[in-house]
């Protein structure tokens, strides 16, 4: 009885293995399908990555949860702490008094968009300006999307902030300090540190694995919701401000208006130390399961019908300004009279 049942184990493992071999073609022939079965697919799982932003913003979120009291020191966590928070409070700051003082120079030069004779360098100088502020926007929006989706550390509550415990790894790593000392341990993990080593392996990087849900609110409550709201205030004053600029003066002014939502921009790179900078910008993105229809519906939103609604906004702010102009200096009046023709393009070749 053994003999027998011992010949017979590698028959039949013999025969699952020349079924799997046989599978295989089949396996992968199931998998060269076309769009059609793509779309249609349920079983495939693809995934959608969202990243933190190297700026100003995404310093906030993430160096509170690395800073490591144990490694860096109460006295670099306080510091860092205080520095995080002035810089986006300033940041804000600036912009929210570049915006006042737009606003008021505004209302001292109403009228003044009636004095362009025809609206085509108002409508291009706001398109642009737009397209900055969308593009602000939709940054904006990933980083929300990025904190409502990222998960939380489990047994944390809403009390604990999940600041200052140095992320997921242990004590040994802070962000300006990091633990140096040798941990004896097992002659397998001495061996596992020195493999890695050799690999190239980098043994920390970044990660959100030290979220909690109350510093996710913070980082909501004090940068999405102000950055989201400041910027589609600045679209509507700087377009005015675009609009009641002289035509010699409205190509710079609207570079100027560019300039204001870059400013943490500036300040994070100017302030920032580098490996600071490259810790941030190696940090692994969040993979989020997507679907076929998630997808297909930003392709549309985000290719064709963005640029739609783009344009048609600037041709509304453009045609709500100069809707109390007088004399045929409206919007439709002034752009069905005379005045800009092919010759004004022409003439920057032949003059």
């Amino acid at each position: 009885m053994m003999p027998r049942r011992q010949s017979e184990t590698p028959s039949t493992s013999s025969t699952t293995a020349s079924e799997g071999r046989s599978q295989e073609p089949k396996k992968e022939k199931d998998n060269s399908g076309g769009l059609g079965t793509a779309l249609n697919s349920n079983t495939s799982h693809s995934y959608d990555k969202l990243s933190m932003p190297c700026d100003l913003y995404g310093l906030f979120v993430i160096e509170p949860l690395q800073l490591n009291v144990k490694v860096d020191g109460p006295i670099i966590f306080f510091l860092e702490m205080v520095r995080t928070f002035f810089f986006l409070v300033v940041n804000f700051g600036i912009q929210l008094l570049f915006v006042s003082r737009i606003h008021k120079i505004n209302q001292e030069n109403e009228g003044a968009q009636c004095r362009s004779q025809k609206p085509y360098l108002q409508l291009v100088c706001v398109f642009v300006f737009a397209t900055s502020i969308f593009k602000e926007v939709r940054d904006c929006m990933d980083f929300l999307d990025l904190l409502l989706r990222c998960p939380v550390k489990e047994n944390n509550g809403y009390i604990n902030m999940g600041v200052g415990g140095g992320g997921c790894d242990g004590s040994r790593h802070g962000v300006v300090l990091h633990d140096d000392r040798d941990h004896c341990g097992s002659f397998k993990e001495r061996w596992f540190r020195f493999s890695r080593l050799v690999k190239g392996h980098k043994d920390h990087s970044w990660s959100l694995a030290g979220m909690t849900h109350m510093w996710k609110l913070v980082c909501i409550l004090l940068v999405a919701v102000p950055r989201l709201i400041l910027g589609l205030v600045l679209l509507k004053v700087a377009s005015g401000f675009i609009v009641r600029s002289s035509e010699e003066k409205m190509v710079t002014d609207t570079v100027a208006a560019l300039f204001i939502s870059d400013i943490g921009t500036f300040m994070f790179y100017a302030f920032t130390t580098n490996s600071v900078k490259d810790n941030l910008s190696r940090m692994p993105p969040l993979e989020l399961p997507s679907t076929n229809c998630a997808r297909l519906v930003s392709f549309l939103l985000v290719n064709f019908l963005l640029p739609v609604i783009t344009a048609g906004l600037s041709v509304a702010i453009v045609w709500y300004l100069r809707r109390q102009c007088t004399g045929g200096a409206d919007f439709f009046g002034s752009m069905s009279g005379s005045g800009w023709s092919a010759s004004d393009v022409l003439a920057m070749f032949t003059s």
